[in-house]
């Protein structure tokens, strides 16, 4: 599930970046926001998620721990680590809003493109991914 929430992050980033590249930059303020979302929350999703690969192993390789002369409380990081989940969740949430409302309004304007089904998938399956990911593991 990790490795698979991983893999469509950076999937999303890619071709978002290509998409962005080969189309042009948004013109519309809801699609600048989406094209905002679809750069940012992956890379935040990836920051969390390898962020906590020293605490519960990664891809069951066990990673050593620098230890530091002051390492903050179990409670305090653990505190740290829900806040920032609840925001990915959210950022999560509102990405998933917007591709909706992107893919509502859209669909019938645009154009038969090989990729379109594809990247479409991934932009809904990687937030979904993400939440569960978020909601339901470590």
């Amino acid at each position: 599930m990790k490795l698979l929430t991983v893999f469509l992050n950076i999937a999303m980033v890619v071709f978002t970046s290509f998409v962005l590249l080969t189309d042009g930059s948004p013109k519309e303020l809801g699609h600048i926001i989406l094209a905002l979302l679809l750069l940012f929350v992956p890379i935040f999703n990836l920051v969390i998620i390898l962020r906590n690969r020293t605490d519960n192993g990664w891809l069951d390789f066990q990673m050593k721990m620098v230890v530091l002369k002051e390492q903050p409380k179990p409670d305090e990081l653990l505190s740290k680590i829900r806040i920032l989940k609840i925001v990915a969740i959210i950022c999560n949430f509102v990405l998933l809003g917007f591709a909706c409302y992107a893919f509502v309004k859209q669909y019938s304007q645009h154009p038969k493109e090989s990729g379109f089904i594809l990247y479409a998938v991934i932009v809904f399956l990687t937030p979904i991914l993400s939440l569960m990911k978020f909601a339901f593991y470590k």
